[in-house]
């Protein structure tokens, strides 16, 4: 009887699995959206954090830029712009971009700490009514795009990007 039931079970147990099977099989397969950067650098008018109003086309001007959203209280964003801070000088060829939503009050002492806010070639800029991050479609920071001396998107990233490829990313956009 024992042996019965053992063959009873291996045939619903295999027979379960191949009826499982068959209707995986069956439905479409789950498609996820594609959100990818806008192709072009976009040309959005922000204040600095000077309150000086900024073209991001200007500030870009004919340059391999970087452009990062980001906010001073995530730490992935200090870890990825503390790293860049470091290694700033070999930046100097390229502009950098970096914008956040948050008011300027509370990320001024990030900015100072970071110690590149006087660099030429850095630009923070303050997207207070969210119009960048409604045409990036910024779902986590810091998101990074690298834009070619022509504005055209070479490559994007999400979270902590490894400031060699950022580097060759720029490079190769001259």
């Amino acid at each position: 009887m024992k042996k019965l039931n053992l063959i009873i079970l291996i045939a619903v147990l295999i027979g379960g699995t191949a009826y499982i099977s068959l209707l995986a099989k069956n439905e479409p397969p789950v498609q996820k959206p594609e959100i990818a950067a806008p192709g072009m650098l976009p040309d959005f008018t922000l204040n600095d954090i000077n309150g000086k109003m900024s073209s991001i086309h200007q500030l870009a001007a004919n340059k391999p830029t970087l452009f990062i959203y980001f906010s001073s209280t995530c730490h992935l964003c200090q870890d990825e712009l503390g790293a860049i801070s470091k290694r700033i000088e070999e930046f100097k060829d390229y502009n950098l971009i970096l914008t956040t939503v948050q008011p300027i009050e509370e990320m001024i002492g990030f900015v100072n700490g970071l110690g590149i806010k006087d660099k030429s070639y850095v630009h923070f800029l303050l997207d207070a009514e969210m119009k960048v991050a409604s045409y990036y479609q910024i779902r986590s920071v810091p998101s990074i795009y690298c834009y070619n001396s022509e504005k055209q998107l070479v490559a994007e990233y999400v979270g902590i990007t490894d400031i060699n490829l950022l580097l060759e990313n720029l490079s190769q956009g001259k």
